[in-house]
């Protein structure tokens, strides 16, 4: 915990990391939920942007989000932790 007060770990990394990290995830995410629908843009149907959402935005993809995003702050911060005291 010493490491933490010290400010070695740096936090701003890692939180902008994991920011990537989860936007990426959202990236994905939308473009799973909303295969049919883009495939149906492809011949020109293009669905309302509301019908994207509902099948985008679901209680479920903002969990999943939320905990992989979590998770991949706490590897992260586990990971520099470990090479903190590896160094010293």
């Amino acid at each position: 915990m010493a490491d933490l007060n010290n400010g070695r770990i740096p936090h701003g990394k890692i939180l902008l990391s994991t920011l990537l990290k989860v936007l990426l995830m959202i990236v994905i995410i939308v473009t799973l939920n909303s295969w049919p629908s883009i495939k149906q843009s492809f011949n020109g149907e293009i669905p309302p942007f509301e019908y994207w959402l509902d099948h985008s935005i679901k209680p479920s993809n903002i969990i999943l989000i939320l905990g992989f995003g979590a998770y991949f702050y706490y590897k992260d911060l586990t990971d520099r932790k470990e090479k903190l005291n590896a160094e010293n």
